[in-house]
């Protein structure tokens, strides 16, 4: 046994005493901001993932190379046909995918 055991002053507790009370940072939200917060996070990840698949698959179609909009530019269709630049352009639409998992798994709301 030590004499931590025996509490303050071998064994005199004070029965009543100051009580420090912490503020809840905690804040209730209102119907109306809590239903333009969901709208917000189901808009944000519906673009993310949007964006983020035809970031993935569109440079490995037919339509990345054979594009009408780049027949005046061959350099620049040379350069997107490189497979690095495909590459490039996919991990980008694998981070989109990544941000819109992350924000779906991190919210929260307050059950107040």
């Amino acid at each position: 046994m030590n004499s931590f055991d025996e509490g303050p002053a071998g064994g005199n507790v004070p029965e009543n005493g100051p009580v420090l009370v912490v503020p809840s940072s905690r804040h209730k939200l209102g119907k109306l901001e809590l239903w333009r917060n969901r709208l917000f996070l189901l808009e944000f990840i519906f673009v993310c993932l949007f964006v983020g698949i035809i970031l993935i698959v569109g440079p490995w179609t037919s339509f990345w190379t054979s594009n009408s909009l780049l027949a005046n530019h061959p350099q620049v269709q040379a350069f997107l046909s490189y497979d690095f630049v495909r590459g490039l352009i996919s991990g980008l639409g694998l981070v989109d995918l990544w941000m819109a998992v992350t924000e779906l798994s991190r919210y929260r709301e307050n059950q107040d």
